[in-house]
């Protein structure tokens, strides 16, 4: 078995079809299978089966894929550490960020980086933390910026700042100023991430805990974009980062209300810093330097 089976092999779960997979790798269709069996025969299993026209990866064969994935990522991260010794960088930085890190974070520490490692290279994925983490666990990006999960125990994590949520309207929101009742709270719609991500089921239990009813979501967005100016031109509620109160000159506010003010840390979060390239553990020095906890 040659270690170029076991990319053929992870091409062919990707494109799920023999000669897609065959194409992208410019390799034929026959040189493709003779690999395929050649670590059927070396494993003494079946990888792949025959479904109608298709083809789909047997147990074995998704499990092969999973531990190809891994000796795949640590031999280019075994590469990049060499290529590093010699020209005094590496190379590529595939980072996963929270979209309010993007914003805050990413551009300074963008900046520090390319001042120490000028080749340097980032890939940079903005999503929500369960999204990151799933690219993580998958080994699709190297580090995640974002906020920290209590009670985490599957990655290293690194705390950097604290970034509390609260309830943000308008300035000019009838509530503005006020410590609500949770009668004068109900009076109005929100703005809201889909009920799945944690920082709006984290909302929900504690309004119900102190007798709040929990939020009607008149319009859901996932992305930050759209959030602040939407805020800002409407009577909807939000529950977002504190820091994202400063822009929009300064048309929006906290709406005091202690109950639901979630407290969160912003860090790293990796799956182990010996598999980290030196580009990667640079950045990630960096922004220690920078942020000091």
């Amino acid at each position: 078995m040659e270690l170029k089976d076991l990319h053929y092999l992870l091409a062919v779960k990707e494109t799920g079809h023999l000669g897609k997979a065959a194409q992208s790798l410019g390799i034929t269709q026959p040189a493709l299978t003779k690999c395929l069996q050649r670590l059927e025969k070396f494993y003494a299993t079946r990888l792949i089966l025959k479904v109608g026209r298709g083809m789909q990866l047997t147990e074995a064969g998704l499990l092969l894929c999973e531990r190809a994935q891994k000796v795949v990522h640590m031999m280019q991260v075994t590469r990049q550490d060499l290529q590093a010794l010699g020209a005094g960088t590496a190379g590529v930085i595939r980072l996963g960020v929270a979209a309010t890190a993007a914003e805050f974070m990413l551009p300074v520490l963008s900046k520090d980086l390319l001042h120490k490692a000028p080749t340097a290279r980032l890939e940079v994925t903005v999503g929500m933390n369960d999204l990151l983490q799933k690219l993580l666990r998958e080994n699709k990006v190297d580090l995640i910026l974002g906020f920290l999960p209590q009670g985490n125990s599957e990655f290293i994590t690194r705390p950097l700042i604290e970034d509390p949520v609260v309830i943000a309207a308008s300035r000019h929101h009838p509530l503005a100023n006020i410590h609500p009742t949770p009668e004068q709270l109900d009076e109005y719609n929100w703005l809201l991430p889909s009920d799945n991500v944690a920082t709006r089921q984290w909302l929900e239990q504690r309004l119900r805990s102190g007798g709040y009813a929990p939020p009607r979501a008149q319009m859901e967005s996932n992305t930050l974009s759209p959030i602040r100016a939407v805020l800002a031109q409407t009577q909807l509620l939000s529950f977002i980062s504190r820091r994202l109160l400063k822009g929009e000159g300064g048309e929006l506010i906290e709406i005091p209300l202690p109950l639901v003010m979630m407290p969160r840390t912003f860090g790293w979060q990796f799956r182990s810093l010996s598999e980290l390239s030196p580009a990667s553990r640079l950045l990630v020095d960096l922004a220690e330097k920078r942020w000091p906890w």
